[in-house]
């Protein structure tokens, strides 16, 4: 049998989320309503794919500090080219301009040796200029039902679309990464990257695949951003991408690479939302919501890590 602390490294953040909910129940009947319940599935889903790709990047060594950045060029990009008509052919725009970001990012870093911190910062202030000279300052209006529908406000099994895009998204990725033999080279590359290089994995490729591939997700977090409020504007997800490190680092993904899970990473998401949703409803001041979320998330990461070191020397 394992020991107390070894035991807290599986189950720790399970109970946590669990206590969580269980407390703002009891604090609060709008909380606990069915309806509130299947709503913070759909106020996650942003965060969640946004949370899902960075658990990619994470996993192998490096972090993306442009997410938010890409996903509101992405969806300011998206909203124009729906407001002038093309129609269908916004899907592939939208995540063609997310992946270019993501291409950007991986060839700064593979090609001439950049750090992905700096790197994605770069990227940042490029997908933020952009989206700034393309908006004008301004919000991009559009009409497209359809649109909305596919990626936000459509409705299957008592839940909005959004919700299954998160649900396909960490299933896919889940699969890429305890199934494949690529998610076996990113865990190798996390690992140890020079020894991954001596035995002959195409860590440069690795890379690029990464951070292309969390890019045109980041296109996808922009469609759905801008298709539940049907505007676009050019901060619009500014920010996500400390809300994805946190959920990735809640979930015992470490920064320094090699280790980290979907699953685990879905409860950081979950514990996040469940936060934001009910600190909300107990009409918790901004600000004050803040301390709290930091708080906790303090100390959820630090009871994991006080585990997980009992664990490796056990």
């Amino acid at each position: 049998m394992k020991p107390t602390r070894a035991n807290l490294a599986d189950y720790g953040l399970v109970v946590a989320v669990i206590l969580i909910v269980g407390g703002l129940m009891v604090l609060s009947p709008a909380f606990r309503d069915p309806a509130n319940l299947l709503g913070i599935g759909r106020q996650v889903a942003i965060l969640g794919i946004a949370a899902a790709a960075m658990t990619f990047v994470i996993l192998a060594g490096e972090i993306d500090l442009s997410v938010g950045a890409v996903a509101s060029a992405s969806a300011v990009v998206t909203a124009i080219v729906l407001a002038q008509g093309w129609g269908i052919l916004a899907i592939p725009i939208g995540l063609l301009v997310g992946g270019l970001f993501g291409l950007l990012n991986g060839l700064l870093i593979v090609t001439i040796a950049v750090p992905s911190f700096i790197a994605t910062l770069v990227s940042f202030f490029i997908a933020q200029g952009v989206a700034l000279t393309l908006t004008g300052g301004q919000t991009i209006l559009f009409d497209a039902d359809w649109f909305r529908a596919l990626f936000a406000t459509g409705s299957f099994l008592g839940n909005r679309s959004a919700f299954w895009w998160l649900v396909a998204v960490a299933l896919i990725l889940w699969w890429l990464m305890a199934r494949t033999r690529f998610g076996a080279q990113i865990y190798a590359l996390g690992g140890d990257a020079e020894s991954a290089s001596m035995l002959g994995l195409p860590v440069g490729r690795l890379r690029l695949i990464i951070f292309t591939m969390t890019g045109a997700l980041m296109g996808l977090v922009g469609m759905i951003l801008i298709a539940r409020i049907g505007n676009a504007r050019a901060d619009g997800a500014i920010g996500l991408e400390f809300d994805a490190i946190a959920a990735a680092v809640i979930g015992g993904a470490r920064l320094g690479g090699g280790y980290g899970t979907m699953p685990r990473t879905m409860l950081g998401v979950l514990l996040i939302g469940v936060l934001n949703n009910g600190l909300a409803i107990l009409n918790v001041d901004f600000n004050t919501q803040q301390v709290i979320k930091g708080g906790l998330v303090v100390a959820v990461v630090l009871i994991d890590r006080w585990a997980r070191g009992k664990e490796r020397t056990a």
